[in-house]
């Protein structure tokens, strides 16, 4: 069994529910040169006006050789539901073929009960389009129908997000202040609504949840807590998960982006503790500096500031010979020139 036919699987039952009440009549003629083509009537949820499905179809029939059809019987349900009739252009292609453009169109959606009569006129061109509806919830929707595929057309004509955004906020609000205006059948509520992007409601759902709760009551109260009623819970709790998996993943995004800096920053602490150590370290160490009685004279008058010469003189040794000192010294005090090598003397621990 497809996931489609599950869905809808209620809806039909309901439809069987309500048998043995009221008598529709769908009638009309297909202008085309073909005898006995198939005409199908579908029944839509709410949201599936523009979609193409063939577990949509209900029942079928075939025109005669005047090209006249009709449904009759108590098949339908006496609640208000949105149905659609077509015919394919080529009876050989598999599948359904849905055409709405300026020169042709091959079906038409309407709101239909099982008390309803239509009845559908010649067209070459537009089958389906011209009828006579006796369900006045059908006028209701057709009425503002006009109006939302105008705002359709200039939501196409724009590519800027949002722009589109400020677009359809815009719409929510007419389409709102309408319904309540009006009073509309809450079917009608409901197609229009289905007509908006689902990521569209989620910020008016959050600044306005109390007109959707109110929708939903009102079609419980006329559904019988079933059929389109069911649907649009779906459809409420699909947007509350949606939006409650966003806090979800932003929240994860941000709790790992703390813990990134967290670790960030004790990894610089850490580093730095290390260095302060290692140079304390550094610092207080003992050099081993092992020198001549002959070099410990020569550092001592070096840090007593006296020039080579004057340590040569005092010492009665020759230049080179102080100058050989001077290099052993910076050898075994690891430093390179005077400046360093009496600072780090002076900070040595004599014995």
């Amino acid at each position: 069994m497809s996931i489609y036919l599950k869905r809808i699987l209620p809806f039909i039952i309901f439809l069987l529910g309500n048998y043995c009440y009221g008598q529709y009549s769908i009638s009309g003629y297909l202008d085309t040169p073909e005898k006995n083509k198939r005409v199908y009537l579908c029944l839509l949820q709410f949201d599936e006006v523009n979609s193409i499905s063939p577990d949509q179809i209900i029942t079928s029939t075939l025109t005669d050789s005047l090209g006249y059809f009709s449904f009759e019987g108590s098949l339908l349900s006496d609640k208000h539901a949105l149905y659609r009739i077509y015919a394919n252009l080529d009876e050989d292609v598999e599948g359904v073929q849905k055409y709405d453009m300026e020169d042709l169109k091959n079906f038409d959606n309407f709101i239909f009960s099982n008390k309803d009569t239509i009845v559908f006129e010649r067209n070459s061109k537009f089958w389906f389009s011209s009828n006579r509806n006796t369900n006045p919830i059908n006028k209701e929707w057709k009425a503002y129908g006009s109006y939302t595929e105008k705002l359709r057309q200039e939501f196409s004509d724009f590519n800027n997000q949002k722009i589109n955004s400020q677009t359809t906020e815009q719409y929510l609000r007419e389409l709102k202040s309408f319904v309540i205006e009006k009073k509309t059948h809450p079917l009608t509520t409901l197609i229009l609504l289905g007509s908006i992007p689902k990521n569209s409601f989620k910020k008016d759902l959050n600044n306005d949840p109390e007109f959707y709760v109110q929708l939903l009551g009102q079609l419980n109260n006329y559904y019988d807590n079933s059929f389109y009623a069911q649907q649009y819970k779906s459809f409420l709790d699909d947007l509350y998960k949606s939006e409650t998996r966003e806090e979800l993943a932003f929240f994860k995004k941000l709790s790992y982006g703390l813990a990134i800096l967290c670790l960030l920053f004790f990894a610089g602490i850490l580093l730095m503790f290390l260095k302060l150590k290692q140079a304390r370290t550094i610092q207080q160490t003992p050099v081993d500096f092992s020198l001549t009685t002959q070099e410990e004279k020569v550092a001592e008058l070096m840090v007593a500031d006296k020039t080579n010469k004057e340590i040569a003189a005092e010492l009665f040794i020759s230049l080179n010979t102080v100058k050989t000192h001077i290099r052993n010294l910076y050898a075994k005090l690891e430093v390179s020139n005077r400046a360093e090598f009496v600072a780090k003397f002076k900070n040595h621990p004599q014995d």
